[in-house]
């Protein structure tokens, strides 16, 4: 058995690939995966693609795991240098916590989280809230590391202070959240 080693370098050779484009908009989620694989590839090297941020947005509600995964990852990156852009996908977000996978609900709160734009604080907070009392421990671990960047988007804010203790409560009666909880304090 031979194993090549490296074959993923093709992701890393070109900024201006013109093949980037089509493949984010093709009907093949096979094709999506590799255009946003070099995405990452050259944000990986430290090159703005912010460029690439409207088509990017388009496949986020994609069914595909790989597909939404990968678009999460590049709406972190560049979510707040394209914040108006980047609300168009909150909707999705919360469409994705309702979602029968656990893994999705979990990547939609965290990158809700992770998008540090204060408009979203409030969504952000209902979450959290949502995902604390999910049946999937993975979901709830999630919401209990989602609450100091929660506390951040909300600093000014008074309300969201009496949710947060209220969360916080609810996460220590949590066995499995406790010592996310304790870390965090």
């Amino acid at each position: 058995m031979v194993f090549q080693i490296g074959t993923d370098a093709h992701l890393y050779d070109d900024l201006d690939d013109i093949s980037i484009a089509p493949l984010l908009d093709s009907k093949f989620d096979s094709e999506k995966c590799e255009a946003l694989k070099r995405l990452l590839a050259l944000i990986a090297q430290g090159f703005d693609v912010s460029n690439y941020f409207p088509q990017v947005v388009k496949n986020v509600a994609s069914q595909s795991l790989e597909v939404k995964k990968l678009v999460y990852l590049y709406l972190l990156h560049y979510a707040e240098k394209r914040p108006n852009e980047a609300l168009l996908s909150i909707n999705c977000f919360q469409k994705d916590l309702g979602d029968p996978n656990p893994l999705v609900r979990a990547w939609a709160l965290r990158t809700m989280a992770g998008i540090r734009l204060h408009v979203i604080g409030p969504l952000v907070l209902v979450a959290v809230g949502k995902c604390a009392r999910d049946p999937s421990v993975y979901v709830r671990k999630c919401a209990a590391s989602a609450l100091p960047k929660v506390h951040d988007l909300c600093l000014e804010e008074h309300t969201s202070a009496i949710e947060e203790v209220h969360l916080i409560d609810l996460f220590l009666y949590d066995y499995f959240c406790f010592h996310v909880i304790h870390h965090l304090l």
